[in-house]
């Protein structure tokens, strides 16, 4: 049994940051990825980037991980862990001031 240099989080990390690029990858296709980086990288043809299946996805992904970087579809949003923690103390603040409310008179 060979350990991992990852922690649980960074392998976690890197098995969605894979997954994520596998998916992409699906709806994307591998023709029109090859297409897209020919300008730069001359030699990356469909059956490179196919080969990239067999781990050159994961290798990325664990790097990506290691330096604390996620990948995220682009449609997401991402904030940082101290906006999350502002907006659920204003959260909770809303809630309580509204528990204390007076209920309705009854002529409104």
């Amino acid at each position: 049994m060979s350990t991992s240099p990852l922690s649980q989080e960074q392998e976690d990390i890197t098995r969605e940051t894979e997954r994520l690029i596998l998916q992409r990858l699906a709806i994307t296709s591998q023709r029109k990825l090859s297409l897209a980086l020919k300008p730069t990288f001359e030699q990356c043809s469909e059956s490179t980037i196919s080969r990239w299946n067999d781990g050159e996805y994961k290798k990325w992904a664990m790097a990506l991980a290691v330096l604390d970087l996620r990948v995220v579809p682009k449609t997401a949003m991402v904030v940082t862990a101290e906006y999350l923690r502002s907006l659920e103390t204003l959260a909770e603040i809303g809630l309580k001031a509204e528990k204390k409310r007076p209920a309705p008179l009854g002529w409104d």
